[in-house]
């Protein structure tokens, strides 16, 4: 790739990505808009694969499937806590 294609590459990527704000268990996560899946935003948040992440729409705590898919638009709330219901 010639310095011209990277440059147009980067141009770009930083052209139609917006980078937002979320919130993680009550601390600011920043990433760019988009879909992600719950399982790739508990990597990018920190929160380990056993727990289970949870959105909060509306003052109501929604879980999330590991599988499921969300779309980031920015001021998201989540919330991650040990699975209930588990037997040991």
């Amino acid at each position: 790739m010639s310095m011209t294609e990277a440059s147009v590459e980067k141009h770009t990527e930083h052209h139609h990505e917006t980078v937002v704000a979320v919130s993680v268990d009550g601390r600011k996560v920043e990433l760019a808009t988009g879909q992600y899946t719950v399982t790739d935003l508990k990597n990018r948040f920190s929160v380990p694969a056993e727990y289970e992440l949870e959105v909060v729409e509306h003052g109501q705590f929604r879980p999330l499937e590991d599988t499921s898919h969300i779309r980031i638009k920015g001021g998201e709330e989540f919330v991650s806590h040990v699975r209930c219901g588990a037997s040991s």
